[in-house]
């Protein structure tokens, strides 16, 4: 019995497009971190918003919509081109945790920051975790539909 030779082209799935230079996996790292700056940012801007107290006049149900529809189209944005770069969900996943787990950790910060307890901290981080998780993949899903 002879052994039969590989096949000429290995079928993984959809064809990857990395960039020059890229190495597998780095897509996840760079779109995680670029949205969750971006989600930091805009997560320091709302927690200020919601707590400080010279910002009353702002009316609660636009800025609990923002706390909620902002972040979850930033994250779903990290999961989209992170798995578009990779073409896996699993990239998208990984991403929109990273991300999430930035914009968590920065507003448990932005709590505490406020008097509110240090365990803000790690609550929003491990929230931002799971969520950012559920969403990327989310937006990943939609960036491998066919």
């Amino acid at each position: 019995m002879t052994a039969r030779p590989p096949p000429a082209t290995p079928s993984r799935g959809p064809q990857r497009c990395l960039r020059e230079g890229e190495s597998e996996g780095s897509a996840v790292l760079s779109e995680g971190l670029r949205e969750g700056v971006i989600l930091g940012v805009v997560t320091v801007a709302l927690g200020v918003a919601g707590l400080s107290p010279s910002f009353t006049w702002i009316p609660e149900v636009p800025l609990l919509a923002a706390f909620v529809l902002v972040p979850a189209v930033i994250v779903g944005v990290a999961g989209y081109r992170a798995a578009k770069r990779e073409g896996r969900v699993t990239s998208g996943a990984v991403a929109g945790a990273i991300a999430g787990a930035i914009g968590g950790c920065a507003g448990g910060l932005t709590y505490m920051a406020f008097g509110k307890p240090a365990l803000n901290v790690m609550l929003g981080l491990a929230a931002g975790v799971v969520g950012g998780g559920i969403v990327g993949a989310v937006g990943a899903r939609l960036s491998t539909r066919r």
